[in-house]
């Protein structure tokens, strides 16, 4: 073996370790994963995840319909925003996602018809015409077991543009499987902030500051010389307190 073959051989096996860690770290640090289960056919792509989360259902439930907000869950979202529907139930929702797989890059935009269900679920249909797939449907089922939540996530969805067969379905599957992840995290870690806040307006102190909708952090409230144990964003509409409650810390 050539010095120069045994140098490229290392090269390849560092950097397929390097690959699988990156693969693994998600699942690894998802808290409370039931079930994933991610699979292609035809092109279309098909989710059900199930996640335990440690907090009240109702608080879940406020983070999900927080439509204007929604690109708190996923850093991969630039943009969200409520249009207009014709239907009555429905909130139609524009996201737009601009995310990559190693050198493929894609700016992609969702339109999605929402419905609340009596019970607390959430359906959604994706308006094709309006946004970068031919077909797709989701489906939140939020189940209160006392203080916990149990959410399901099930999804169907047809890309309607072309993924280079260099990217490939499997590295597609891991990725969604890391956004997937990494959203129920943050889903979890906002509605607990919410519920603490909420539970405390009574007995800790609030600093209360003018939100804007492209304002995705609070840090610059949290003054060397001011401490407060909560913050509540406040838009000029003359909405409460308690309604306008967001994420007071970065989440871990």
């Amino acid at each position: 073996m050539t010095p120069q073959f045994a140098c490229h051989t290392r090269q390849t096996i560092v950097a397929s370790i390097c690959l699988l860690l990156c693969l693994l770290i998600p699942l690894a640090l998802a808290a409370d994963l039931i079930d994933l289960h991610i699979a292609e056919a035809e092109g279309v792509y098909s989710i059900d995840v199930t996640m335990q989360m440690q907090v009240p259902a109702q608080y879940v439930h406020r983070v999900l319909t927080d439509y204007a907000h929604i690109y708190r869950l996923d850093p991969a979202i630039t943009d969200s925003e409520i249009l207009s529907s014709a239907d009555d139930g429905v909130v139609r929702v524009r996201t737009r996602i601009d995310d990559c797989i190693a050198f493929f890059c894609k700016k992609i935009e969702m339109v999605e018809d929402v419905r609340d269900q009596d019970h607390g679920d959430l359906k959604a249909t994706i308006v094709s015409k309006l946004s970068s797939f031919k077909s797709g449907h989701t489906e939140w089922k939020i189940l209160g077991i006392g203080e916990r939540t149990q959410v399901i996530y099930q999804a169907q969805m047809e890309p309607d543009f072309l993924i280079p067969p260099m990217i490939g379905v499997y590295f597609v599957k891991q990725k969604l499987q890391q956004r997937l992840l990494a959203s129920m995290e943050r889903i979890e870690c906002i509605a607990r902030r919410q519920a603490d806040l909420e539970q405390n307006l009574e007995t800790g102190p609030v600093l209360v500051v003018d939100g804007r909708t492209d304002d995705h952090t609070l840090d610059a409230a949290l003054l060397a010389d001011k401490d407060p144990t909560m913050i509540a964003r406040v838009k000029a509409a003359g909405r409460t307190v308690r309604d306008n409650i967001d994420c007071a810390r970065p989440c871990s």
